[in-house]
C-alpha cells in the first residue's frame, strides 16, 4: 500500500474508520425512519421483536463498531488484533464462539489464527479447506472462493455442514456465519462467528459483520505491510555491514563502468581512496588503479561489454608497507530482464608478489 497524496497508509487508515462511522450512523437513522410504528421485526435470534427492541439492537450494533474501531486504532500487532476481535464480538453480540482463518499462498487449507469463546477444542478436531473437496463447500470455504458472506441459517439440517456438523453440534452450535477479509480484490482470510439458536444472523447482522471485516482485513494487511517493509529494511542493513565490512575488496558499478560503491577493504587497497563521492564527479572503473593495463582493461570489457564474468591480475607498486603486491580481481555481471548489464560486481584479493 503506497501512501495516496502525499498521506500516510495510517492517516488515510483512520480517515476511512471515520468514515464508515458516518456512513453506519446513517444506515442507522434511515432504517429507523423507514421502520413503520407498531411494526414487528426479526430479531437476530430468529423471533419477532418490536421497533423499541430493534432500535436498542442497532444501538448495541454501533457500540460493537465503535469499540472495534477503537481496537484497530490502538492495536499494531496482528496476532493479538485477530485475537481482541474475536474477545470483542463474543463479549459485545454474545456469540458462543469466533475466530479468525488465515489463507496461505499455494495450500488450500485454512489456518486458525485467532479464537474466542466456548471452542472446547473443536478448531483442532476439524479441517477446512477453501478447494473443491467436501471440506471446501462449508460457508467459510464459500466465502473464501465468492468473496462474500455465507451463513449457515441452521446446521443440523444444512448438508453444507456435514463435514463438521457432529462436532459443532456437540458444543453447541445451531447457526453460523462465515464473513470474508477482504482487501483490494484478495481474500485474505475469514471471519467465522457461531450461535446458539438457528437462524441468528438477519441481513443487518451480517451487513455490519462484513464492514467490521474489511476494515479488520485492511488492519491485518496494512500491519503485515509493515513487518515487511522492517524486515527488508533489516535484511538491508545486514547487507549493507557486511558488504562494508567483508575481508576482501568490493567495487559495485552500473552498467557503463561508472564506480557506485567501495568498500573498507577496497578502499585500504587504493590507499585511502573512498569513492565518487571523494571525487566529486563520476570515477569510471577502467580509472581506478587496480584496473591499469591491458588485461585489466580486457576484463573490463568482458564483463561490461558481453556479460560475461572475467578475471585478471594485475601488480601495484610498493606503497607505503614497502612491498609491491598482487591484487587478483573477478568481476561478475548483474543483468536485468533483457540480458542487458546492469551492475557489475568486482572483488579483489591480494596475494603476495611472487606467491
Amino acid at each position: 500500500m503506497g501512501e495516496l497524496g502525499g498521506m500516510s497508509p495510517s492517516l488515510v487508515w483512520a480517515i476511512a474508520i471515520l468514515a464508515f462511522g458516518v456512513l453506519l450512523m446513517a444506515c442507522v437513522l434511515l432504517l429507523l425512519n423507514r421502520e413503520p410504528e407498531g411494526t414487528a421485526w426479526d430479531a437476530p435470534n430468529g423471533t419477532k421483536g418490536t421497533p423499541g427492541q430493534h432500535l436498542r439492537h442497532l444501538t448495541r450494533l454501533l457500540r460493537s463498531i465503535r469499540a472495534m474501531n477503537g481496537l484497530i486504532v490502538a492495536e499494531r500487532e496482528g496476532g493479538p488484533l485477530a485475537e481482541k476481535a474475536c474477545q470483542l464480538l463474543t463479549a459485545s453480540r454474545g456469540y458462543l464462539m469466533a475466530w479468525i482463518g488465515l489463507v496461505k499462498e499455494g495450500d488450500a487449507r485454512v489456518h486458525p489464527a485467532a479464537q474466542a469463546g466456548f471452542d472446547d477444542g473443536y478448531l483442532d478436531d476439524i479441517v477446512i479447506t477453501w478447494d473443491d473437496s467436501p471440506t471446501g463447500q462449508g460457508p467459510t470455504g464459500q466465502a473464501i472462493k465468492t468473496a462474500e458472506p455465507a451463513v449457515m441459517r441452521d446446521i443440523e439440517t444444512a448438508p453444507e455442514f456435514r463435514p463438521w456438523r457432529d462436532e459443532a453440534l456437540k458444543r453447541g452450535y445451531r447457526s453460523s456465519a462465515a464473513i470474508p477479509l477482504r482487501f483490494k480484490g484478495e481474500v485474505l482470510g475469514v471471519l467465522n462467528v457461531y450461535a446458539e439458536q438457528p437462524e441468528a444472523f438477519g441481513i443487518e447482522e451480517v451487513g455490519v459483520l462484513q464492514e467490521v471485516a474489511d476494515h479488520l482485513a485492511y488492519a491485518l494487511a496494512s500491519i503485515r505491510l509493515e513487518d515487511e517493509l522492517v524486515e527488508a529494511r533489516r535484511r538491508t542493513d545486514a547487507a549493507a555491514a557486511a558488504f562494508e565490512h567483508a575481508p576482501i575488496g568490493l567495487i559495485v558499478t552500473d552498467g557503463q563502468g561508472n564506480v557506485s560503491r567501495l568498500n573498507g577493504r577496497m578502499q585500504g587497497l587504493l590507499n585511502g581512496y573512498s569513492g565518487p563521492e571523494q571525487a566529486g564527479e563520476r570515477t569510471q572503473l577502467r580509472d581506478l588503479p587496480v584496473m591499469r593495463g591491458d588485461d585489466a582493461r580486457a576484463c573490463v570489457e568482458r564483463v561490461l561489454a558481453r556479460g560475461e564474468r572475467a578475471e585478471c591480475e594485475v601488480e601495484l607498486p610498493a606503497g607505503d608497507e614497502g612491498r609491491a603486491r598482487r591484487l587478483t580481481c573477478r568481476g561478475v555481471p548483474v543483468l536485468d530482464d533483457a540480458g542487458a548489464v546492469r551492475e557489475s560486481v568486482w572483488l579483489v584479493d591480494e596475494t603476495a608478489a611472487g606467491a
